[in-house]
């Protein structure tokens, strides 16, 4: 079966992320950084990135020109290496130079060995998959988290409340 590992959650502040662990809450398991794993043709994932990226041209010109009150910008990629599936990870601290970009990966590896946390990478607009930003302390885009908030019924309306992740997939 082919897999994706994603990230869901992690912002420079909150270091939050959504994993599978059975009968936790999903605020517990977004403090510690888990993951989630999702299959590669999952349709709702693939509509939260297709709105990410339909919506990626807004999101890039805010970060260029912030207003006081937004703070924390992130994009989400994916990366590969040739013996796991990709993995998803948000990219802090970005900057764009001569249309490619570059940023420091923001969450904990998990099955992808050739980068850690910290570690500055260089990507293309084509790469990212979904952003997110912080506005009067409510967290902006993050689709790929919405859709996994979806499954989580019972605890998403706490997540959202605690997190300021408003979501409208």
């Amino acid at each position: 079966m082919s897999r994706t590992v994603f990230s869901a959650v992690c912002v420079a502040l909150l270091a939050a992320a959504i994993g599978p662990a059975a009968g936790q809450r999903l605020i517990d398991k977004a403090q510690r950084d888990d993951i989630a794993v999702v299959h590669r043709d999952d349709p709702e994932m693939a509509a939260a990135m297709d709105k990410a990226r339909a919506t990626l041209p807004d999101f890039l010109a805010l970060a260029r020109a912030p207003r006081r009150s937004m703070s924390n910008f992130a994009v989400k990629v994916a990366i590969g290496d040739p013996h796991t599936e990709a993995e998803y990870f948000w990219i802090a601290s970005f900057k764009e130079r001569d249309g490619r970009f570059t940023g420091r990966i923001n969450n904990r590896p998990r099955s992808v060995k050739s980068v850690k946390i910290g570690q500055t990478i260089a990507f293309s607009q084509d790469e990212i998959v979904d952003w997110l930003y912080l506005d009067n302390g409510k967290m902006k885009g993050n689709y790929t988290a919405c859709v996994l908030l979806k499954r989580e019924p019972g605890q998403a309306e706490a997540f959202k409340k605690q997190f300021g992740l408003e979501c409208d997939l």
